[in-house]
């Protein structure tokens, strides 16, 4: 007894037995995934299939079909971004580094807050912020960056950096 008008999501038996899952009903026919090797054909609108039976299956089922990556529902997954200036501002303080190796640390300390993001440019933009605040910035022979605070007549040493806590 064939289906005449097969559902998308329902489970169905080809005429030679193999089972299959229909996907789309389209203009031009059927999109159907097999439940037993997974793969995905298109059989004619008249095509005659049979109500599921899994005793009437030839062969043996998944116990759930693949569903490609795409196709896949989307969990609502939101990642905390870590700032890259803490991160930035503790190894210039460090120092030690040049500008590559600051790159290559920020990028394996916060590699998914600097996707999509130009990390030489953070760095830069934090090296000018700290010559406004007054620090200097020195660069040895090997091009090493190194940050340090300039002291001044604030009793707390921080001179224009009050606002900045740096180190924790």
């Amino acid at each position: 007894m064939p289906i005449l008008n097969p559902k998308p999501g329902s489970r169905y038996l080809t005429v030679t037995g193999a089972p299959v899952q229909v996907l789309e009903i389209q203009d031009g026919g059927i999109l159907a995934q097999s439940l037993a090797s997974d793969n995905r054909f298109y059989l004619p609108t008249d095509y005659p299939l049979s109500p599921f039976k899994p005793d009437a299956a030839e062969w043996d089922m998944r116990s759930k079909p693949y569903i490609s990556r795409s196709e896949r529902p989307t969990l609502a997954h939101v990642a905390v971004q870590k700032q890259l200036a803490p991160i930035i501002d503790a190894l210039l303080f460090k120092g030690g580094l040049t500008m590559q190796g600051l790159v290559r640390e920020v990028k394996r300390r916060a590699s998914a807050a600097c996707k999509g993001k130009d990390v030489r440019a953070n760095i830069r933009a934090r090296l000018y912020w700290f010559k406004r605040k007054g620090c200097r910035i020195k660069k040895n022979g090997q091009s090493q960056l190194k940050v340090i605070r300039q002291m001044s007549d604030d009793p707390q040493g921080w001179g224009s950096l009050r606002l900045c806590q740096l180190e924790q």
